[in-house]
């Protein structure tokens, strides 16, 4: 009803209406699964694939850089630069393509599995760190 109004109270003229579905954005589980798990097993991974990183964060910017960017474009040279976008912004479908992604690469090309959501995933976080510290 109350749309209806507003349709009405607009002035003359011709306009388009966009009807779009609502998404809802990435959840503090989806990232904690992320960050908890998938980040941390990748990590082992690349280093054992002879990468030489040293904190889930250069990690983080590793699979942003590769899966996460969008191409930035220097007029004034013509260059093209990916630049690694915010996760924040990500909604739940996408995030569920990033970390995809993610699992596919360690799979196909560092020969290691990340494990499946685990409601434990706590636990797995802490066995995880204790094989990072101990190197």
């Amino acid at each position: 009803q109350k749309m209806l109004e507003e349709l009405a109270a607009l002035p003359p003229g011709r306009y388009d209406w966009t009807i779009e579905k609502h998404r809802r954005k990435a959840s503090p589980k989806q990232f904690g699964w992320l960050f908890g798990l998938i980040y941390p097993q990748s990590f082992i991974l690349l280093n054992q694939a002879g990468y030489e990183f040293t904190t889930i964060e250069e990690v983080d910017i590793f699979w942003k850089t590769i899966f996460a960017n969008k191409p930035l474009l220097n007029r004034e040279t013509g260059e093209i630069v990916n630049v690694p976008l915010s996760k924040r912004e990500f909604l739940t479908i996408d995030h569920m393509a990033y970390c995809s992604n993610i699992r596919n690469y360690c799979e196909e090309y560092l020969n290691g599995y990340i494990d499946d959501p685990d409601p434990d995933w706590k636990k797995r976080k802490k066995e995880i760190e204790d094989v990072i510290n101990e190197k």
